[in-house]
């Protein structure tokens, strides 16, 4: 599986590395890093409170050096960060599952297939964001040492690696729940003391959050989605400002179901109003039936185990279905200030496990089915897999996507931008010195398919 799962993962890995660090957010962030002492992101005053991402990076700004080969060398740095996040989920992914029968390796290629097509993994690939990337294979990481016989070191590890998580981007909140949940259901790897320090730093961290910014959080951070309009900050609060809690549901429920069904987009229903305008295409097809089909398996799979466990015992299986409900719920309460689909990296990875499980349940259902019954299952199962391979092939597809853009930024706003920030000369001195990285040639490019092959991609 580690063999199979190669070839996408160096393909990702080089379209990131031949991906130029974007001009938007980018620069702003590296100017941070290079003026601020360290201590400045400690202080949690701010509306994204990411100390050891910011961290990370004044750590790989001030450690190369000086000069034109020290810029290269931060940049590949950075860059290596994602690469390495996303090479360490697919790695601890399929240790994880580790497959032992032909039946198992249908699943985890299907399940492996489920993590890289997700919108929750495409939408977390940009450079040099890398907060949830560092944060799937930290949670994963975190279930492995829960579904393992404690020792001495595993609370310590597990805290630390929720700290790291939430270090990088709240997000990491995700697996404290997940912590719980899993000690309530006898998890080996978990005692109540590890669970009693979890649960108190995270309410801490809550606390400490709310009550550092004097002049208090606004009610609407980013522009939102509502049904198939979208709208902005000043509109969201002009028109929800007196009770914004139903449209904090809709947000949190807007990232759930992206999780499940790939749809609602940002809070968007874009596939909906596709159908009702009659222009409904052959990606809207294959990303929707596939979602919906391997959350159905997961749902028929998951009911029938969590009642046995609760009648039972916990195994191992069902402490995974209820793992990605506290995950899912974690996430959308996370999320309540608008939705976004990186907002629900967090729970892709139990989703994802939850698949592995649920497929290969329903493979050997199917094998032990009459013939033509087993036939039926087996081309069901086999269509239902083609379908996330070539959401796989649409994720490559889409970091070479995110490079053209960066590229076309670096090519189009250079003037506007040096008008905008003529009086932060930090801000412009570290744009224009990255400005031969933006615009060099050998940037990965998307692939030109025909059009047939980028409609179902949902290309554009």
């Amino acid at each position: 599986m580690l063999l199979l799962s190669l070839p996408f993962v160096a393909t990702l890995g080089l379209i990131l590395w031949r991906t130029p660090v974007p001009l938007t957010e980018a620069v702003a962030i590296l100017e941070d890093v290079a003026q601020y002492d360290v201590t400045r992101f400690l202080v949690p005053d701010t509306s994204y409170y990411r100390p050891v991402f910011y961290l990370t990076m004044s750590a790989i700004w001030h450690g190369a050096g000086h000069g034109a080969a020290s810029l290269d060398t931060r940049l590949a740095l950075i860059k290596l960060v994602q690469i390495g996040a996303v090479g360490a989920l697919f790695a601890l992914f399929v240790s994880h599952l580790r497959p032992r029968t032909l039946l198992e390796a249908g699943a985890a290629a299907a399940a492996v297939a489920v993590l890289a097509g997700s919108p929750g993994f495409q939408d977390n690939l940009e450079i040099p964001l890398s907060y949830t990337t560092v944060g799937m294979p930290v949670a994963l990481g975190v279930l492995m040492l829960l579904e393992r016989r404690a020792t001495w070191v595993h609370g310590p590890l597990i805290v630390a690696l929720t700290l790291l998580a939430v270090g990088f981007k709240e997000q990491g909140l995700v697996i404290v729940p997940v912590v719980l949940v899993a000690w309530w259901a006898g998890a080996p790897g978990v005692t109540r003391r590890t669970a009693v320090v979890l649960g108190s730093l995270s309410v801490a961290y809550v606390v400490i959050r709310l009550t550092a910014r004097r002049e208090g959080l606004p009610l609407f951070e980013q522009a939102i989605g509502l049904g198939f309009t979208q709208m902005e900050p000043s509109e969201a609060a002009a028109r929800f400002g007196t009770f914004p809690y139903g449209i904090y549901a809709y947000n949190g429920l807007a990232t759930i179901l992206n999780v499940l069904f790939a749809e609602p987009t940002r809070g968007v229903f874009r596939l909906t109003r596709l159908l009702m305008g009659g222009a409904l295409d052959w990606w809207c097809v294959v990303q929707f039936t596939s979602s919906a089909a391997v959350t159905a398996l997961i749902a028929w799979r998951g009911t029938r185990i969590v009642r046995d466990a609760v009648r039972n015992g916990w195994s191992h299986e069902a402490r995974v279905y209820a793992m990605l409900v506290a995950a899912l719920l974690a996430c959308g309460a996370l999320s309540f200030d608008y939705s976004r689909d990186r907002l629900g990296g967090m729970a892709l990875v139990f989703y994802a496990v939850a698949a592995f499980h649920a497929l290969h349940a329903a493979l050997a259902r199917a094998a032990d089915a009459p013939r033509a019954r087993a036939v039926a299952a087996g081309i069901a199962l086999m269509t239902l897999t083609g379908m996330w391979q070539t959401r796989t092939f649409a994720t490559l597809e889409y970091a070479r996507y995110t490079a053209d853009v960066n590229q076309r930024q670096w090519l189009t706003m250079l003037p506007e931008r040096r008008r905008e920030f003529a009086a932060r000369p930090v801000y412009l001195g570290i744009m224009d010195s990255m400005v031969e990285q933006g615009t060099n040639p050998s940037t990965a490019h998307r692939t030109r398919y025909p059009a047939r092959v980028n409609r179902v991609l949902g290309m554009p």
